[in-house]
């Protein structure tokens, strides 16, 4: 299955791929209590967001549930720490993979878990609160939403957080 995924992952173009057992991975309430600063402006407002998306508790327990993990990243190169241009377009770049990986994971029947970077982007408009989410077996959750510290993810999967100067990386995971 391991090898499944990542050929899958390959295919998605994602730039850096690791992998570790979910059993090293734990979540941090603080980390949650961040999103509530609303620096991503998506708090409360977003089926994948605080704090619609769910207790910090129930996301360890639910990666635990299985025995590893794949992380992948998309990285973007800058022409200075200042271009937003370029960071946006590397969130959006790893969004698309991590929806198509998602898709075409769930195109084989494989029992995953995903969690990504950022608000989901499945919908131009999140329908929360007034309605249910229009696709909740496709939304994904972000990493720091569900508590986990992304530095830490990337550490245990042998994948580098910062690639350098003038970079700048978005990390999700497929738990399997």
């Amino acid at each position: 299955m391991k090898e499944r995924i990542e050929t899958l992952a390959h295919e998605q173009g994602f730039d850096a791929i690791g992998h570790c057992k979910t059993s090293a991975l734990h979540t941090h309430p603080e980390v949650r209590d961040m999103c509530a600063a609303n620096l991503c402006q998506a708090y409360g407002k977003s089926w994948s967001c605080p704090p619609a998306c769910g207790e910090v508790e129930d996301y360890e327990k639910r990666v635990h549930a299985f025995e590893n993990c794949m992380v992948v990243q998309t990285v973007g190169q800058l022409e200075d720490e200042f271009d937003i241009e370029a960071m946006g377009t590397a969130e959006s770049t790893q969004n698309k993979r991590l929806v198509s990986l998602v898709e075409a994971l769930s195109g084989e029947g494989l029992s995953f878990m995903a969690l990504g970077a950022g608000p989901c982007m499945l919908c131009t408009e999140c329908t929360y609160p007034h309605a249910a989410c229009r696709f909740p077996d496709r939304m994904v959750v972000s990493l720091e939403a569900a508590g986990f510290v992304v530095t830490e993810v990337c550490t245990e999967a042998g994948v580098p957080y910062n690639h350098g100067p003038n970079t700048i990386s978005f990390t999700g995971c497929i738990c399997y």
